[in-house]
Formats: structure tokens, C-alpha cells, sequence
């Protein structure tokens, strides 16, 4: 979401926007998703921009609404299900750094909307949007992080982000670290150059 207003102006509306951005997203991150989860992601987005406090600091712990959804039976479990696994991909795509100072991790968050969703697809066979989406849940949130990053933006604190990213294995933080000269190793042995 690096345009401006003006932008979504001239685009007529939040879903054409959106779907140029994720286009674009997809070509960053080296990602190819389906039409069909394409078009879940771009309603998702939009969905999230008109519904901003849906997933904000006042709402329910994401782990205790997801307890609730799996008690509920029938198709208000799905509706329930769907409800957390999209928040989990707007949360760990959108603003994974709003769980920084919580103690819950970007990876805790993916497993909660993996499940979600899966759930949703094993109640539910012939929807298989929702059996993408458990699968490539943390390629579709690189892709949404693509779409919300400030291109370009320097890292102010190497260090903070270094360590962000031995926490949480961020994709995002491990580009935003190679591209700052940091390389990293599967094995943890990081060398600054």
C-alpha cells in the first residue's frame, strides 16, 4: 500500500486496487498464487481496510476465539473458523510487529489461522479455497507483507531487526537483513559484511 489516495482514485475501487497491488506483491516476492486464492486475499484486504478495528488491540485473544469458533458446531463453526483464520492471515501478513510486545510470535499466530482454516476444509471438502489457504498460509503472508511494506525502507535498528528475526524467522525480516549486507545461515552462524 505504497500509493497514495489519489491512487485508489484513479483505480474506482478498494478490490481493483487491491488486486493490482497483490499482482505486483506476488511479482516481489517471487510468489504465484491461484486465482482463487488470489481473489480471497484481495476481498480479505479489503474486507480488513472497511473493518479496521476487526483486528486490533481490542479484540479478543485470537487463540480463546479460536477455541470458541471449534466449539460451535455446523455453519456457524465455519463462519466462526473463517473469522479467525482471516484475522490470523491479515495480523501475520499486515502487522506481525504488533505482536512484539506480546507473548505470542508471527509463527504461533500462523498455526492459529493454518488451523482455522483447515478446519473449514475438513467440515467442508468442496471448498478447496480453504484447503489453499491452511497450505500456503505463511507464502500468502509473505505476499500481503509485500503488499503493506514501504519498498526501500532502511532498517533504523540492525540489531533490533536481527533479533526480531532469530525470534520469529520472519521472511520478511530476513530480506530486509540480506539486503542491509547481514548473511544468514541455516545454521545460525550470521556474519555481518
Amino acid at each position: 500500500m505504497t500509493q497514495d489516495h489519489t491512487s485508489l482514485e484513479i483505480h474506482g475501487s478498494l478490490t481493483a486496487f487491491f488486486y493490482e497491488e497483490i499482482h505486483e506483491a506476488q511479482e516481489r516476492a517471487g510468489k504465484n498464487l491461484s486465482q482463487t486464492t488470489e481473489a480471497y486475499v484481495v476481498h480479505l484486504l479489503a474486507g480488513f481496510v472497511r473493518r479496521t478495528g476487526v483486528a486490533g488491540r481490542h479484540s479478543p485473544p485470537l487463540a480463546l476465539q479460536y477455541l470458541r469458533a471449534r466449539s460451535q458446531a455446523g455453519s456457524a463453526r465455519s463462519f466462526a473458523l473463517r473469522a479467525v483464520g482471516d484475522r490470523a492471515l491479515f495480523i501475520s501478513g499486515a502487522v506481525p510487529r504488533s505482536l512484539d510486545r506480546t507473548p505470542v510470535n508471527v509463527g504461533y499466530v500462523r498455526g492459529i489461522g493454518e488451523s482455522a482454516y483447515r478446519g473449514i476444509s475438513e467440515q467442508h471438502g468442496a471448498l478447496r479455497v480453504f484447503d489453499e489457504l491452511a497450505e500456503s498460509f505463511e507464502e500468502l503472508s509473505q505476499v500481503i507483507g509485500e503488499v503493506i511494506d514501504v519498498e526501500g525502507e532502511a532498517p533504523r535498528d540492525l540489531m533490533g531487526l536481527y533479533e526480531r528475526w532469530r525470534r520469529n524467522r520472519d521472511p520478511r525480516d530476513c530480506a530486509r537483513l540480506v539486503r542491509a549486507g547481514v548473511l544468514l545461515d541455516a545454521e545460525g552462524s550470521d556474519l555481518i559484511q
